[in-house]
């Protein structure tokens, strides 16, 4: 499932018509129509995305609000719905917490592209409190006691007199330090200037195109990937909405440039940013040395076990899978018997790098043994991990592996051990070894059936005696 999203509405038939929307899009749907219905629904599910009619009894729609952005996780996003949307109530909605406000009935194919835009920015946060939460029960985080520097804003429009004027506008609302750039100088001065903590971008009337690319250049370039950005629409590029948000965007302003209301968007996502920097160098500052692997660089068992235990237990509160693999090189004690160790070292940290490149960011990889890697996918579905274990094979053994001068090759490969959480039935106090067990065994098995391939354990082998399964 992509996710769990709550919808808080008093009317049976909205909640109705929401929920087909949504199944549709194959979300989970829990719903309740107040908010003393909704809290202990939030308790169990801790749904990942709350819908909130502004239409509740008494007038009560944004004082909720306001009470459940103190019920909810930090980052879950909260969206208000209403049917006599204005600036006005969308401003107070925003005020009172809400990450936006659209009217009813809904435009589907913009309600959905916010509704992952929204669900996309907690995952990745998540991920990382997942991991600065482990580094905690290491006791390694500190609290940090330097003064956070002041964000920088950079605008890019099409012309530079606009640029200026929305800066002038915006100074007396925030407390940013802001520049702007036409949109075409903007692409090209990306690599040669430090990244600003957001990009506004206006979409050219003349030529949309060019602030969508810019948008996409922000999104694949290492040193730009985590700036926010915040476009800016015309009541007359309402097409480009789902495109904006999909490309990547945190936020749109969807009818022209106001203030008020820029400021209040602006502050939000430079308050995300700051939070997912401060969580990443939590990570990066307090494990650094105490738990990643000299060699390789890699994360070592002394970080993995646990963080894998964290990933279980939240896929257990969150009914989602994820994938567990070990990974082993074949035939490694050859290298070192006769190359010696300074090649197998050489094997090693290549090794460990082709994994890295088939796995996506949030993907725990960590070398837990001599030639042994453990893999853990979250929100993860068996499929992908059968495709993604089969482009590891493919990937280490495609390339010979340079170790020596002169100019010496071997031709290395791994084989994989995969098994799925949700096939487990394990308690969140062994979760960790009981599912490094049963990889360990489709690992043997797909040793035993001659390397270079992957296996999974479809259940553990206490349960009926099954078979493991060879992809």
């Amino acid at each position: 499932m992509p996710g769990t999203i709550l919808i808080l509405d008093p009317l049976p038939t909205n909640r109705i018509v929401l929920k087909v929307k949504l199944s549709s899009a194959f979300y989970k749907v829990i719903q309740a129509a107040s908010l003393q219905e909704a809290i202990p629904l939030i308790q169990q599910e801790n749904p990942d995305l709350v819908i909130l009619s502004a239409e509740m009894p008494d007038d009560a729609g944004f004082e909720i609000c306001r009470r459940l952005k103190s019920t909810i996780a930090e980052t879950t996003p909260i969206m208000m719905l209403s049917s006599a949307l204005t600036r006005e109530l969308r401003m107070r909605a925003l005020s009172e917490g809400a990450d936006d406000a659209l009217a009813k009935p809904v435009n589907d194919p913009i309600f959905l592209a916010r509704i992952r835009s929204l669900m996309r920015n907690r995952e990745a946060t998540e991920e990382l409190r997942l991991r600065d939460q482990t580094e905690r029960v290491f006791g390694f985080a500190e609290t940090s006691n330097s003064f956070a520097k002041q964000a920088q804003i950079l605008f890019a429009t099409p012309d530079a007199a606009t640029g200026l004027q929305w800066r002038t506008k915006l100074k007396p609302l925030v407390p940013f330090a802001m520049h702007h750039l036409k949109l075409g100088d903007a692409l090209q001065r990306m690599s040669k200037t430090p990244p600003p903590d957001a990009f506004v971008i206006a979409l050219d009337p003349a030529s949309p195109e060019s602030g969508l690319r810019l948008l996409a250049e922000i999104r694949a370039r290492a040193t730009t990937r985590r700036a926010g950005v915040l476009i800016i629409l015309g009541q007359d590029q309402q097409d480009h909405i789902v495109d904006a948000l999909d490309l990547g965007a945190n936020d749109v302003l969807t009818d022209g440039f106001h203030p008020e209301e820029a400021a209040l968007r602006l502050s939000t996502i430079v308050q995300r940013k700051r939070l997912a920097d401060r969580l990443r160098q939590n990570v990066q500052d307090g494990l650094q040395a105490a738990v990643t692997d000299p060699l390789t660089g890699l994360y070592n068992r002394r970080y993995a076990l646990p963080h894998l235990a964290r990933i279980a237990a939240h896929a257990q509160r969150t009914r989602q899978d994820f994938a567990v693999m070990i990974a082993d090189i074949d035939h490694f004690k050859s290298v070192n018997d006769r190359f010696g160790h300074a090649a197998g070292d050489r094997v090693l940290t290549e090794v460990a790098k082709r994994l890295r490149q088939c796995l996506r960011p949030v993907d725990l990889l960590a070398r837990i043994g001599g030639e042994e890697f453990l893999i853990v996918m979250p929100v993860s579905t068996r499929a992908a991990a059968a495709q993604v274990s089969s482009e590891i094979c493919a990937h280490v053994s495609r390339t010979p592996i340079h170790i020596s001068e002169p100019a010496a090759h071997v031709q290395m490969t791994v084989s994989i051990g995969v098994v799925m959480g949700n096939d487990c039935a394990v308690h969140s106090d062994d979760a960790a070894a009981k599912l490094l067990e049963y990889a360990d065994k489709a690992l043997y098995d797909a040793k035993s059936d001659g390397r270079n391939q992957a296996a999974f354990q479809t259940v553990p082998p206490e349960f009926h005696g099954l078979r493991n399964a060879k992809i």
